[in-house]
């Protein structure tokens, strides 16, 4: 690295600018060096050389890329004509987080301190004067002027700390800022989408110093997309969910959209036939997606942590629910659907949630939801039991347990058809071991157990919808998501009874 590049590298640092590190790690072929760095910046800028122009015109593309991602990587790049392969590492040195801060008075002096402390470009905007020597950019003069021109971009945050925020607003582009806030008396304020106004969290800041913090973590929050709750608080509000199947799946997505962490917990084998949205399908897959939220299967109650921080629902094996003992939840709802009680008790959470029959409200749990269909479906229990299990699934257009597919012996499973196919009595539409299993009436495929599984005798691998073309069979049932409201309005009635 030659002192060009560590003198830029000390600027830009002092900065907070966005740069990346190229830097040659192998070679095949014809390549004009075997080992070399340069520095590239957001523009596109390169300070030293890797060698040749085609070279670090790619180089230079990829770690642009690179930069706005906020992460590098390994990337291979071609030497024109001689066939040539370069292997480049890219190595974000600072990722794109830029602050424009109009007005520089002693609150704007102090937000610009402490965005500037974790990492954000600052870009100072006053109309009478700015001292700010970590600043990228200093403007000063008449607002007309010095705006003019100003757009901000998605990696931007706009402060505004001048009590004319509404004009001043009004004078730049940030309709695609991230963050946009501006100080202001609470008793001046109509609420506006977009608009952080007054800006930064309630902490009870009254000095510059203290707006600065409350300011500088709003817009972290913002930049980062996290909820912004006390760690303490979050974890106090834990959800653990036995079983991920179609209706624990509805009952996860439901809590998961109203701020709750959820971790799931299945089987080593899950036996869903629903399982196109169901949860325990990322057991089997590495990942899967439902309704728009995608669940991943975790090794470890650390990795379910990184999850929830990714937007995404941890799914760890764990069928003795040994997970409970370790991170103590708020809530654990049992959603196994097994028509008994198959391990849990009253005392694993301060509340505990059961789906269905086998169990009795305010002894083996706290709350009983009813998952048969009728007038009391989603019903929320807190003394006695939910309706028997009569072993008769649902009535659709008519059917009942004809729509259910049994094997006709025991085996190894394997699906032949799929969701959404249209079938005939007497299709086969799966094998058991080496026995052809058939639709015992028309309809569309709602439901078909994972293959290669071992199955026995009598055990259902597949559900038939009789409507047939047009059913909706790849979002959760109306069923899954009315005992997934009744959840919901059981936690948030906990929580909502709690101290803060």
């Amino acid at each position: 690295m030659r002192s060009g590049m560590f003198e830029r590298a000390a600027l830009l640092e002092r900065l907070n600018r966005a740069f990346a590190v190229v830097t040659i790690i192998s070679t095949s072929g014809a390549v004009p060096r075997k080992s070399a760095r340069m520095l590239v910046e957001e523009d596109g800028a390169v300070t030293s050389t890797i060698g040749g122009h085609l070279i670090e015109r790619q180089a230079a593309a990829e770690a642009v890329k690179a930069i706005r991602r906020g992460s590098g990587g390994v990337v291979e790049v071609e030497n024109g004509r001689s066939g040539g392969r370069i292997s480049l590492m890219i190595d974000v040195v600072n990722p794109v987080r830029r602050a424009y801060i109009l007005g520089f008075g002693n609150v704007g002096r102090s937000i610009a301190q402490v965005l500037h402390s974790v990492g954000y470009e600052i870009h100072v905007f006053d109309a009478a004067g700015a001292d700010c020597p970590f600043a990228c950019e200093v403007r000063v003069g008449p607002w007309d002027e010095i705006l003019s021109g100003l757009t901000v971009d998605e990696y931007s945050a706009l402060v505004v700390t001048c009590h004319d925020w509404e004009s001043l607003l009004q004078k730049t582009d940030h309709s695609r800022a991230f963050y946009v806030g501006a100080i202001s008396s609470r008793v001046r304020v109509i609420p506006r989408k977009g608009l952080s106004v007054p800006m930064g969290l309630d902490i009870g800041g009254e000095s510059p110093e203290e707006i600065a913090v409350a300011v500088a973590a709003e817009i972290m929050r913002a930049c980062s997309r996290h909820s912004g709750q006390s760690l303490s608080r979050r974890r106090e509000r834990l959800v653990i969910v036995r079983g991920a199947g179609d209706l624990a799946t509805a009952t996860i997505i439901k809590l998961s959209r109203a701020g709750y962490d959820v971790l799931a917990l299945e089987t080593q084998e899950p036996t869903q036939v629903r399982r196109n949205v169901s949860f325990a399908e990322a057991v089997y897959e590495g990942r899967h997606s439902v309704d728009g939220l995608e669940a991943v299967r975790i090794d470890s109650l650390e990795d379910a942590f990184r999850a929830f921080d990714s937007g995404l629902v941890p799914v760890l094996v764990d069928p003795q629910a040994e997970s409970i003992t370790r991170l103590h939840p708020a809530v654990v709802v049992d959603a196994i659907i097994a028509k008994r009680n198959l391990g849990t008790r009253i005392d694993m959470a301060p509340l505990t949630i059961a789906l269905g029959p086998g169990f009795t409200a305010g002894t083996d749990v706290d709350v009983v939801i009813e998952t048969q269909r009728g007038h009391n479906l989603g019903r929320i229990i807190r003394s006695g039991q939910a309706a028997a299990n009569t072993g008769v699934p649902g009535i659709i257009a008519g059917y009942g347990a004809e729509r259910v597919v049994r094997s006709s012996c025991g085996g190894i499973f394997r699906g032949l058809r799929t969701f959404g196919d249209i079938v005939r009595k007497g299709d086969v539409i799966a094998y058991t071991g080496d026995q052809p299993q058939t639709a015992p009436i028309d309809g569309m495929i709602r439901g078909m157990l994972h293959s290669g599984l071992s199955v026995p005798e009598g055990f259902k691998i597949a559900d038939i919808d009789p409507r047939g073309e047009g059913i909706e069979y790849d979002s959760p049932s109306d069923k899954a998501r009315c005992i997934a409201g009744a959840v919901l309005e059981a936690v948030d009635s906990f929580f909502a009874s709690q101290p803060i």
